[in-house]
């Protein structure tokens, strides 16, 4: 008896130890397959209409801006406006001592009366050496004088002739001399040549200021038309070819926070913008001018905005995370799909709105589609971006889940068919 219960306890004994044995070989088994798969977020491919916009900064300024300068030099003697008064086409803005310019007029006026006077002269000289040399070729054809008495005659009508044409010359020089200083009388006194404000007033009556001739003179005042505002944006080389006359724009101005602006594009520069040139930080930009639409005179000159181009709009577009389309390198029989470790340049494209490069040397483009907690790389062909996702033109179906984070797993940790484990939100 002692016996046969003694075997009984040991082969219960056994079979316990056994059935731990099998339960810790079993977790062990579950612990390992567990942690040997990666944790990963998905997001369904879903259609939305996607825009994408080129973001650019500058400044708000008017699109019609005039710099008065004065023509002629002197104090300014009458000053009549201020700093953000408006004025009409043709209203006084100040006027400059025209002493100076009145005396230069009267002596003009008393050079063109000589000579007039001196012309006067001439042509009577003329008129009596003229009729000398009548009565001269009358008597030397009779051969009642000598040949120097006739030549001399003809030299001098000749002469008399000539002077009084120097006279009439000398009159319409002294004539345009005298318009010169007439015009600069007139220019003493200064008038807007538009409707606007004066946004600046940089001189002060009684100062002096100098008229602009060869150089540039004293800036007095800036006028500006406020009912037509622009923002004035650099646009990067890469992004200037997406950007055509009359996009739509939205503008947003510091000053106003959340409040838009609507723009269309008037003007895009064919001259670069470089910085940096010749060294590795040179940048390429492009000068773009946005007219704001619907400003109300809200706006204010320098104003600092912000400037979304609308380059492209696509309606009904399959859609997943910028972040999902990623690079992966291939096998020589192209069978093979490895991580790729992205390039600092690659990485601002995720970052960006530009589309990921489509073609690179022993790589493919793709997205990690999730079908049983396992992850298969599907390559696509994208279009274009707008803040958060990029338009699959082909390669993957709509409600499908594909792989949008992590990063790190999305660009270097994923494989064609490696085992993932959804992330809890």
């Amino acid at each position: 008896m002692t016996k046969n219960k003694k075997k009984q306890q040991r082969k219960t004994i056994i079979i316990i130890v056994s059935c731990i044995l099998a339960a810790g070989s079993a977790v062990a088994f579950w612990i390992s397959s567990q942690s040997d798969k990666i944790d990963v977020s998905i997001e369904q491919v879903f259609r939305k209409e996607v825009v994408h916009y080129v973001t650019a900064t500058g400044k708000i300024e008017p699109e019609l801006e005039v710099t008065i300068s004065p023509d002629v030099s002197g104090e300014i003697i009458e000053l009549h406006v201020k700093e953000g008064e408006t004025v009409q086409t043709g209203a006084l803005l100040f006027k400059i001592q025209p002493d100076v310019y009145i005396n230069q007029v009267e002596q003009n006026r008393a050079r063109l009366n000589l000579a007039k006077s001196q012309s006067l002269e001439s042509k009577a000289r003329k008129l009596k050496a003229e009729d000398e040399f009548r009565k001269a070729s009358i008597l030397y054809s009779d051969k009642l004088i000598s040949d120097s008495d006739y030549l001399t005659a003809k030299t001098n009508a000749e002469a008399s002739r000539a002077a009084y044409e120097a006279a009439l010359f000398t009159i319409k020089q002294n004539e345009s001399l005298l318009d010169q200083s007439l015009e600069q009388l007139k220019k003493t006194t200064v008038t807007s040549p538009m409707n606007g404000t004066v946004i600046a007033l940089d001189s002060k009556l009684g100062e002096r200021v100098v008229g602009t001739g060869q150089f540039q003179g004293t800036n007095v005042l800036r006028i500006a038309n406020l009912d037509s505002m622009q923002v004035e944006v650099e646009v990067n080389e890469n992004d200037i070819v997406n950007v055509n006359k009359s996009d739509s724009v939205i503008v947003s101005v510091d000053a106003f926070g959340e409040r838009q602006f609507n723009g269309v594009v008037n003007e895009i520069s064919n001259s670069a913008i470089t910085q940096s040139e010749g060294t590795q930080e040179e940048v390429t930009n492009f000068s773009v001018k946005i007219r704001i639409l619907n400003h109300n005179r809200l706006l204010k000159p320098g104003m600092s905005a912000t400037a979304d181009i609308e380059t492209e709009r696509v309606q009904n577009a399959l859609v997943v995370p910028i972040q999902s389309v990623t690079l992966r390198e291939t096998d020589p029989d192209g069978t093979h799909l490895q991580g790729k470790k992205q390039k600092p340049a690659e990485k601002e494209e995720r970052n960006g709105n530009s589309t990921p490069s489509l073609q690179h040397t022993g790589s493919r483009q793709g997205v990690f589609v999730v079908e049983n907690n396992t992850a298969l790389f599907r390559p696509v062909e994208t279009g274009t971006t707008d803040n958060t996702h990029i338009v699959i033109l082909q390669g993957v179906h709509e409600g499908e889940n594909v792989v949008s984070g992590s990063y790190t797993a999305i660009i270097r940790l994923l494989k064609d068919g490696s085992r993932v484990k959804l992330k809890t939100e």
